[in-house]
C-alpha cells in the first residue's frame, strides 16, 4: 500500500515517469520514498513467502506462497510498461526455454552502454531522477517456493515447478531485452533507468549494472532444475520419466550457453543427477536400466573430479530436510558442506539386485560399491592434486551393511562358480574391517546375520567342488562364532543346512550331515533350532537316497509330530510351515510302500494343510500327483482356491497361487466353485476388459500427439 501511495504521489507531481523537467526538493523527496517502499514492499513479500513456504503439510500454504511470488513477478514486469507475465498452467516448451536462454545471455556480455549513452551520463548539467521498479525476487525465493513443493503432498507439483520455471526465465527475458540497446523499443530514458545504475559492494563498485544482476537472479539454476526433478520423482505421475528426462536435456542446453557468465548453473550438476537418478524404479526396462548406468557415472565422475572441489566452496544454505527427517543430499559431517550421495550410489545397486540372475548384473553392482569406496577415500583424505592432499571433498557417503548384502545377494543368485568365492572374500574384507578401529575401516561396514546367510548361500553354485564349498561354509560358521560383534543366528545356520540341501540332494550323506547338524544343534545352550530349522531337516530326509527307507520316514515323522505338538491348536500355524507339509508329503511319497496308506497319509496331511492355510503350489502338485483326476476334482473343486486354504502360506513362490491348476490367475481367470456366486461374471469381465483395451489405447493416441 505504501509502494502504491508514494508511487501515485510522485507521478501526480511530475505528471509522467519520464519527465524530467521539474527536479526539486520534494520531488526527490517523493521519488526517494518511491524507491525506499518499492524496497520494502520486496522485502515484505520475500519474508511472506520464506515463512509461508515452511509450512510443511499445508497445499493451501505452499499455493499461496507461490500466489504471493507471482504477484511479485507480475509487479516487476508491470513495472517496464508490459502486460506482464501471465501465469504458466502448461507444460514447460523446451524449444522456447532453449532459444530464449540463447538470447538472454549474449546481453549479459555486451557493454553496458553505448558510448552516446555514456556521454550522456557524463553531462553533469543534466539532473534525471532514474525510473524505479520493484526489485525482483531473488534465487532463494524461488527455490523456497520450488522445496515447499517438493515437500508437500500437492497434486501436479512437478507441472507446477515446470510453470515456475518458466516464469522465471520469462521475468530474466523480459529484463534482459528492456536494457538492451539493441532493442527495437529503446529509447534514451532508460539510460536513465534505476536498472542502469552500478551494483556496489562494501563501497566499491562492482563495474556491473543492477539489472544483469536481476537477469541472472531469475535464470533457472541447477538446484531450481533438480527441485523440479525431485517433484516428478516422488509422483505416480504416468509420463514423469519422460519429464524428468526433457528437464534434463533443458538444463543440460542451460549449461552449454550460461558458463560462465551465470552462476550455479553446472554441466553434470550432482543435484540434478541425485534426484534424476532416485526417480528410477525399475532396472527390467532397458531405457531405464542405460540412464541409471549413464546418470551414476556421471554424477561419479562430477564427486571424484578435483576440478570441481570448490563447487561447495561458496554455498551457505543450511541443509534440506523431508518430513520424515531424512536429508536431502546436503551433508555437514565436520563443519565443511558436502553432498550426500549415499542413497543415489545404493539406489542403482537396490535397482540391480531386482535382476537377481541375470548375467553380468554382481559385476555391475560390485563396481558401483567400489565406486562408492573411491568416494568414502576422497571424503576422507581429500583429492590429490600433483602428488599432495588437498581437503576439500564435494560428496560425502555412508557405506552400510545393506549395501554391501545387495551384493552379496546378487552373488548367491547369480549361478556363476566364480562368484561363489567373491561373496566369500567380500564377506572376510567385512569382517577384517569389524576387528580394526572405526577410523582404519575406510568405510567398510561390519557384517550382519544376513551378510553371513548370503554368503554361505552363494556356495551352492560349487558344485564341481562340494566338498571345498562345505569346508568353506563350516569355516564361515566358524567364523561367525568367533566375532563379538554379531549374536550367533539361527538363521545363518539355517542357510548352512539349504546349502547342504542343495550340494548333497540325492545323497546317502545327506541324511547323515542333517541328523549330525540337528544333534550338535539341541546341545547347545545359546541357539536352538526353529520351525525353519526343523523343515529344512525334513526336506533333507525326503531328498536323501537312502536304503533304509522305514528308518528315514520314521525319523521324518518323528520330528513332524513334534511340531504338530507345539501347535496350540488344529487351525493354528505358530510352529508349522507349508514347507513343513510338502516335505512330509514328499517324504511319505518316496519312502512309504503300501500304495492305500501312502495315499491315504498324503490326504490326511493335505487336509491338514487347507485347514491351516498351508496350501501351497508344491502341496497341492504333490497331491495332485498321488491321486486321480477325479478325486482331485472332488476334493478342491474347480476355480479359485478358498482363501483360508492359502492364508498361511510363507514359500515365496506360492504366496501368489490362488487356482486350482496351480496357478496366480490371468486372462480368462474366474471363480467357478460352490459358495461363490458367478452371475452376471462373464458380462462384467468383459465390460472391464473393454474399458481397460480402451483407456491403454487413448494413452497411446495422447503420446502420440504429443510427440506430433
Amino acid at each position: 500500500v505504501d509502494a502504491e501511495v508514494s508511487k501515485h504521489a510522485y507521478l501526480e507531481l511530475v505528471g509522467s515517469p519520464n519527465n524530467t523537467t521539474v527536479i526539486d526538493d520534494s520531488t526527490k523527496t517523493l521519488h526517494k520514498d518511491w524507491k525506499q517502499s518499492e524496497e520494502q514492499l520486496s522485502h515484505a513479500y520475500s519474508q511472506a513467502i520464506k515463512y509461508t513456504s515452511r509450512i510443511l503439510k499445508n497445499p493451501k500454504a505452499t499455493q499461496t506462497a507461490e500466489k504471493l511470488l507471482l504477484e511479485w513477478m507480475d509487479r516487476f514486469t508491470h513495472s517496464f510498461d508490459t502486460d506482464g507475465t501471465p501465469p504458466d498452467t502448461v507444460y514447460m516448451n523446451k524449444k522456447r526455454m532453449i532459444r530464449t536462454i540463447n538470447k538472454i545471455v549474449p546481453r549479459l556480455d555486451g557493454s553496458c552502454t553505448s558510448s552516446k549513452h555514456a556521454e550522456f551520463n557524463n553531462d553533469e548539467k543534466v539532473v534525471v531522477l532514474p525510473k524505479i521498479h520493484i526489485p525482483p525476487p531473488t534465487e532463494k525465493d524461488y527455490l523456497n517456493v520450488l522445496r515447499a513443493y517438493s515437500l508437500s503432498k500437492a497434486k501436479r507439483k512437478g507441472q507446477q515447478c515446470e510453470a515456475l520455471l518458466s516464469n522465471m526465465l520469462e521475468v530474466a527475458r523480459t529484463a534482459a531485452f528492456y536494457y538492451s540497446d539493441e532493442d527495437r523499443s529503446w529509447t534514451e530514458d532508460r539510460v536513465h533507468d534505476i536498472g542502469m545504475e552500478m551494483i556496489e559492494h562494501d563501497g566499491v563498485s562492482n563495474s556491473e549494472r543492477r539489472w544483469k544482476g536481476w537477469v541472472k537472479e531469475s535464470v533457472p539454476k541447477s538446484k531450481a532444475f533438480s527441485i523440479a526433478i525431485k517433484c516428478y520423482a516422488g509422483t505416480t505421475h504416468t509420463e514423469s520419466l519422460d519429464r524428468i528426462l526433457l528437464l534434463n536435456h533443458i538444463h543440460d542446453e542451460f549449461a552449454k550457453c550460461c558458463v560462465p557468465q551465470i552462476h550455479g548453473v553446472y554441466k553434470d550438476d550432482p543435484y540434478v543427477l541425485f534426484h534424476s537418478i532416485k526417480s528410477l524404479k525399475n532396472f527390467q526396462i532397458e531405457q531405464e536400466r542405460e540412464l541409471g548406468n549413464r546418470w551414476i557415472q556421471k554424477l561419479h565422475k562430477f564427486v571424484t573430479s578435483h576440478e570441481n572441489r570448490g563447487y561447495l566452496a561458496n554455498k551457505t544454505e543450511p541443509a534440506e530436510h523431508n518430513e520424515d527427517g531424512s536429508g536431502d543430499g546436503i551433508d555437514k559431517p565436520t563443519g565443511h558442506t558436502t553432498i550426500d550421495v549415499t542413497s543415489a550410489y545404493t539406489t542403482v545397486i537396490r535397482l540391480l539386485a531386482k535382476l537377481r540372475g541375470a548375467k553380468g548384473v554382481a559385476n555391475d553392482a560390485r563396481k558401483i560399491l567400489d565406486q562408492m569406496h573411491q568416494v568414502q577415500t576422497i571424503n576422507e583424505h581429500g583429492f590429490k592434486v600433483e602428488g599432495d592432499l588437498e581437503d576439500a571433498p564435494v560428496a560425502s557417503i555412508d557405506i552400510r551393511p545393506n549395501a554391501y548384502n545387495l551384493v552379496l545377494g546378487l552373488y548367491r543368485d547369480s549361478k556363476d562358480e566364480k562368484d561363489s568365492m567373491k561373496a566369500v572374500n567380500l564377506l572376510q574384507k567385512m569382517v577384517d574391517a569389524g576387528n580394526k578401529p572405526l577410523i582404519e575401516r575406510g568405510g567398510v561396514p561390519i557384517p550382519n546375520e544376513q551378510s553371513f546367510e548370503y554368503a554361505i548361500l552363494a556356495l551352492s553354485h560349487m558344485t564341481e567342488d562340494r566338498e571345498k564349498a562345505l569346508q568353506v561354509a563350516d569355516l564361515l560358521l566358524t567364523l561367525m562364532e568367533g566375532q563379538d560383534f554379531i549374536e550367533p543366528s539361527i538363521t545363518v545356520h539355517n542357510a548352512y543346512l539349504k546349502l547342504c540341501n542343495n550340494l548333497l540332494h540325492g545323497t546317502a550323506q545327506l541324511f547323515d550331515k542333517a541328523q549330525d547338524f540337528l544333534g550338535k544343534l539341541k546341545q547347545r545352550h545359546d541357539l536352538s533350532p526353529d520351525a525353519e530349522t526343523m523343515a529344512l531337516i525334513i526336506k533333507a530326509c525326503s531328498v536323501s537316497d537312502r536304503e533304509d527307507h522305514e528308518e528315514v520316514l520314521a525319523t521324518a515323522s518323528e520330528i513332524f509330530s513334534h511340531l504338530v505338538a507345539q501347535e496350540v491348536t488344529e487351525n493354528s500355524a505358530l510352529v508349522l510351515t507349508d514347507g513343513a507339509y510338502f516335505h512330509m508329503m514328499k517324504c511319505v511319497h518316496n519312502y512309504m510302500g503300501n500304495e492305500d496308506a501312502k495315499k491315504e497319509r498324503i490326504e490326511d496331511l493335505f487336509s491338514e494343510a487347507c485347514e491351516r492355510g498351508m496350501c501351497s503350489a508344491n502341496v497341492l502338485s504333490i497331491f495332485r500327483n498321488s491321486v486321480s483326476d477325479e478325486e482331485y476334482r472332488l476334493t478342491v473343486g474347480k476355480g479359485r482356491l478358498a482363501d483360508k486354504w492359502i492364508q498361511n502360506v510363507t514359500s515365496p513362490l506360492a504366496q501368489k497361487v490362488r487356482y486350482t491348476d496351480g496357478s496366480k490367475g490371468g486372462r480368462g481367470k474366474h471363480a467357478q466353485r460352490k459358495g461363490k456366486s458367478t452371475s452376471g461374471w462373464v458380462k462384467k469381465q468383459k465390460s472391464r476388459e473393454a474399458t481397460i483395451e480402451a483407456r491403454r489405447k487413448g494413452k497411446q493416441a495422447k503420446k502420440f500427439f504429443k510427440k506430433v
